[in-house]
C-alpha cells in the first residue's frame, strides 16, 4: 500500500540464490551420483521441513551488493505492467505512452524510454522487505558434499559446497570459521524468517490440518 500512494509500480529485488541448511537434510544415495547406499554421498532435505526454514541460508547478507541486480526478481501491479519477461517488465504503461499522451499530462517524452526509479523501485532490505531465492537444490548438487564443504577446501569451478553452514550470530568475522565437524561456515541467516514469520507458518499450518482433520470426520470433504 506504501509503495502504491507513493506512485511505484514494480517493487524490485536483488536476488542470490539461497542454500539448504544441513541440520535441515539427511543422507541421500538414490542417484548414480550419489553413492551407495552404505556410502551416500548426498544430501537431501528431511520429510516435513519447511522451504523457507530449509533455505533461510544465502552467501550475501543483506543489504545485498549490486552485482545481484543482475539476477533480480519483482512484484508489479498487472495494470502497469502488461509484459514480463523473465527477469525485467517489458512492456509498460510509460513504454506505451504516446507523445500526444504525454503532452496532455505535460510530461516530456522520448523514444528512448526508462522506468524512473520513483516507478520501479528496488527495496530497501532492512526496512521494508527482502526476498529468499528458495530455488530447489537437488540431491545430485551436492555429491562429494562431505569434501567440498570442508573449511579451506579448494574446488574446481562449478564444485563448489552447495550446503549451507550459517555463520554463528551472522557475524562472518567471527573466530569461529567452521563447524565442530570441520565444515566452513558459509551463510547469513534470516533472523526475523527464523524468528518470527516461520513459527507462524507452523501455527498456521497446524491450525489448517486440524480444520481437515474436523472437515474429514464430519464426510465434509
Amino acid at each position: 500500500d506504501d509503495a502504491n500512494k507513493s506512485g511505484t509500480k514494480i517493487l524490485t529485488f536483488k536476488s542470490t540464490r539461497a542454500i539448504p541448511i544441513q541440520s535441515y537434510m539427511e543422507s541421500f544415495h538414490n542417484h548414480k551420483d550419489c553413492g551407495t547406499e552404505s556410502e551416500p554421498g548426498c544430501l537431501s532435505v528431511k520429510e516435513g521441513s519447511l522451504f523457507a526454514e530449509v533455505y533461510n541460508c544465502d552467501f550475501e547478507k543483506s543489504p545485498k551488493p549490486s552485482w545481484a541486480e543482475r539476477a533480480k526478481k519483482q512484484l508489479y501491479r498487472s495494470d502497469y505492467v502488461h509484459a514480463h519477461y523473465v527477469h525485467y517488465a517489458t512492456v509498460t504503461g510509460g513504454t506505451m505512452r504516446t507523445i500526444e499522451e504525454a503532452k496532455k499530462l505535460n510530461e516530456g517524452w522520448s523514444q528512448h524510454f526508462r522506468e524512473s526509479r520513483e516507478i520501479d523501485r528496488f527495496t530497501d532490505e532492512i526496512r521494508q522487505a527482502v526476498m529468499l531465492h528458495t530455488k530447489t537444490t537437488v540431491p545430485e548438487y551436492t555429491t562429494d558434499w562431505k569434501t567440498r564443504c570442508k573449511a579451506g577446501a579448494k574446488t574446481a569451478h562449478g564444485k563448489d559446497c552447495r550446503v549451507g553452514f550459517p555463520w554463528p550470530q551472522n557475524d562472518a568475522m567471527s573466530h569461529s570459521k567452521a563447524t565442530a565437524d570441520g565444515f566452513g561456515h558459509n551463510c547469513f541467516t534470516n533472523e526475523k524468517l527464523a524468528n518470527f514469520w516461520i513459527p507462524q507458518l507452523r501455527d498456521a499450518i497446524g491450525k489448517r490440518n486440524v480444520r481437515i482433520e474436523y472437515l474429514h470426520n464430519m464426510n465434509m470433504i
